[in-house]
């Protein structure tokens, strides 16, 4: 097959950051396109000091705990070579793995992350003996020619501005949301800051209010003679009295509390805070304001946990795809192995209890679950009970001896009533043919449409959708004779028989 020859402008970069006209660039720096860290002088600590918020603490912890939770896995990318995958399996396991993934994580935040390997060989293996996160603020990016990528560069402080290169295969960088290949990304702290912003000063003034409101002012008077001495022993009684602050004036002296008209239960402040909660939960967990109630509020439940998921399962791609070009590739290049890709396994929790109900649903129709099928569903550790065939076989022969009559709740004596026994007799003359056409017509079309399904999800939709198309007239028509005899008795029983 002939393929064409690229042109040269299509091997580089011709929207690259060094010609961007808006772009302000010195010595081949670039900066960050963040509009806030360009207000506040690129200083990234701005978003480092968010993590001293509860709301964004507790949120970050639950969006990358529920990352790193999840189990890895190690697939080799050529078919069959199992054995790099095991190897790399077998390295991964000789360091903390998955606190390099929550160190990593840190760009959801600051936008991107830097960590950097210190490499040890033992054994004939080489690994990373210790993975080590490192500051923001402690790098820079440079880029000189338009085909190169942007560079990142370590200051230090001979070199503040430009840094000094960094080797290759010691530096890992994660990065998030890189807006026009913005090298620095673009994490949350954007969206996060004004919100945390707002529920700090909504704090400090509903501090403020409880305690104008909370507790009382102590005020002292002192006659109007009195020196220095006996004002100093007031002002230490004052104190001593209240740690929070006190009033001294002369004796005769008018003081007067001007009040608010709204009184002491203001709750702006409190609604200001949970709004701006709301907001931090909604960016970080994409979870909106609990504002629902009953089968709104356990419908919105499940949405959040959808969401929740997708944003699990979006990280872990990105984070996989990062790993897979740096670390992952380097430790196999390094130990001769064959190209591999880690990954986490990331999938909806199960309902145990939902899928118990469904085994007992199938099972109720005929149908047994091996023990092979309860081991993987419910895990290991179960084993079929010994009598428990003995104890099935058991009630099966109970209930075929046990004949079916039709005095379920009479009283014992109404057996030897003339009319029950009639009726009794007319109900048991029914041919049995007639019941057992009208039983096959029900259960052979419900036994056709479970045994062409190969899971009990599908036999139980099977039979679900089987019934519409059963024909149960003959088993109507014997059910009202039956209900018929029984209305029958109850007209011409004496009465107090069935009371």
């Amino acid at each position: 097959m002939k393929t064409e020859k690229l042109t040269p402008e299509l091997l580089t970069e011709v929207a690259n950051r060094l010609v961007d006209p808006f772009e302000v660039d010195f010595m081949g720096v670039l900066t960050s396109n963040d509009p806030l860290l360009s207000e506040r002088g690129a200083n990234l600590e701005v978003y480092r000091d968010l993590k001293r918020d509860a709301k964004v603490f507790a949120a970050l912890q639950k969006r990358i705990g529920a990352l790193v939770c999840r189990p890895w896995a190690v697939d080799p990318v050529r078919a069959g070579d199992t054995a790099s995958a095991l190897a790399l399996t077998a390295i991964l396991k000789r360091f903390n793995f998955d606190q390099l993934c929550r160190d990593l994580m840190d760009a959801v935040l600051m936008g991107f992350s830097v960590s950097e390997i210190v490499w040890i060989q033992q054994e004939h293996l080489i690994f990373p003996a210790r993975l080590l996160k490192r500051r923001q603020r402690r790098f820079t990016y440079a880029q000189e020619k338009p085909d190169n990528p942007p560079e990142l560069r370590l200051l230090t402080r001979e070199a503040m501005l430009r840094g000094i290169p960094l080797p290759d295969k010691k530096f890992i960088v994660h990065r998030m949301n890189p807006e026009d290949d913005n090298p620095y990304g673009m994490g949350l702290g954007l969206q996060l800051f004004w919100p945390v912003f707002f529920k700090r000063k909504g704090l400090v003034a509903w501090a403020k209010l409880c305690d104008r409101f909370g507790t009382p002012t102590v005020w002292g008077q002192y006659p109007r003679d009195a020196g220095p001495k006996e004002r100093r022993t007031l002002a230490d009684g004052l104190k001593a009295f209240s740690s929070d602050g006190y009033i001294m004036t002369p004796e005769g002296a008018l003081i007067e509390l001007i009040e608010s008209h709204v009184g002491g239960n203001i709750t702006t402040q409190e609604a200001l805070i949970q709004a701006m909660d709301d907001y931090i939960a909604e960016v970080l967990l994409g979870q909106e304001p609990k504002s629902e109630s009953g089968g709104a509020l356990a419908a919105a439940s499940k949405e959040r946990a959808a969401v929740r998921l997708d944003l699990v399962q979006a990280d872990s791609d990105l984070l996989s795809e990062t790993l897979n070009r740096t670390l992952i590739a380097w430790i196999c290049e390094f130990n001769g192995l064959g190209p591999c890709t880690v990954y986490r396994q990331i999938k909806e929790e199960e309902d145990k209890k939902a899928e118990s109900e469904t085994d007992v649903n199938v099972a109720s129709m005929g149908f047994e679950l091996s023990e092979e099928a309860v081991r993987a569903k419910y895990g290991e550790g179960w084993s079929r009970s010994e009598d428990r065939g003995q104890r099935t076989e058991d009630s099966q022969n109970a209930g075929a001896e046990r004949p079916v009559t039709s005095d379920f709740a009479e009283p014992s004596d109404a057996k030897s009533d003339p009319a029950q026994v009639a009726i009794d007799d007319a109900i048991a003359a029914l041919p049995d043919a007639d019941f057992e056409a009208a039983m096959a017509g029900i259960v052979e079309p419900l036994l056709a449409a479970i045994e062409a399904t190969d899971s009990f999800e599908d036999a139980l939709a099977a039979a679900q959708a089987a019934l519409p198309d059963v024909n149960t007239g003959r088993l109507q028509s014997l059910l009202a004779r039956a209900m018929f005899g029984a209305e029958l008795y109850g007209r011409i029983a004496p009465e107090g028989d069935h009371a």
